[in-house]
């Protein structure tokens, strides 16, 4: 018989699978649950980065021809940083505060992306400080508990990538270089260890499961509800890190 924890394992991480190739937003459901299945939070961290990585090539592999090179390049500097000063950070910051500060960045970018529309800021976006400063909130949050993404995509959304193609084509290639690089990281925190890669191994089929489910699934979402879809899951997950939603 399969053990329980390798079941759900699995069904968690079917939603990883999907997020990377279906619809985003849906993946910060796999970190909460995991974190909330296994006992020790740091170690659920650990063992999700190696599948993230999995699943981000399978949505590279779907998406890269989509790619705006343009947009990734821009964002990429200061999510590095970001990530460095997550690995600073990791030690002391961790449960209900940094949920609280996650859920308020996303909800902060949310509504501030929903302002500019309303008064018509079109170039906010596209101003340099706005990409350093929510680079460096990706970075920072994702090297602390793998849950950027709703970060991420809003602020792909109010920079003009509502092309889902687009859209996710840039995604996946900046995850999978963002998740790449934490590895050192995590290895050096002691939160990827042999025992946690063989968890994570455990749980890969889900992954592959949820990655071939969202690539057929994303070829019927209608490009006008894609934005507001990713939009609303955004809050969602915000709403859930703030403790909003039980």
């Amino acid at each position: 018989m399969i053990p329980p924890l390798i079941v759900g394992g699995n069904v968690i991480t079917l939603f990883t699978g999907f997020a990377k190739t279906g619809v985003p937003g849906v993946g910060i459901l796999a970190a909460i649950l995991l974190a909330n299945m296994m006992e020790e939070t740091r170690e659920s961290v650990g063992t999700l980065l190696p599948l993230l990585i999995f699943a981000d090539f399978f949505a590279v592999g779907t998406y890269r021809k989509h790619t705006d090179w343009k947009v990734v390049r821009r964002i990429l500097p200061p999510t590095v940083v970001g990530v460095l000063c997550g690995a600073l950070a990791l030690r002391h910051l961790h449960g209900q505060r940094f949920d609280l500060m996650m859920g308020g960045l996303v909800l902060f970018q949310l509504c501030l992306d929903l302002l500019r529309q309303r008064l018509k800021w079109n170039k906010l976006p596209h101003h340099a400080l706005y990409a350093l400063f929510f680079g460096i909130m990706t970075g920072f949050t994702t090297t602390l508990g793998n849950m950027a993404g709703p970060i991420m995509t809003l602020y792909l959304l109010s920079v003009g990538l509502e092309d889902k193609h687009r859209f996710m084509g840039s995604m996946a290639w900046f995850f999978l270089i963002i998740n790449v690089l934490k590895v050192p990281i995590f290895i050096a925190e002691g939160m990827i260890t042999p025992e946690t890669l063989l968890t994570s191994l455990s749980f890969a089929p889900g992954v592959v499961l949820g990655a071939l489910l969202g690539r057929r699934i994303f070829k019927h979402i209608p490009q006008t509800p894609f934005k507001v879809i990713v939009q609303v899951l955004a809050a969602l997950a915000a709403f859930r890190l703030l403790g909003w939603l039980g």
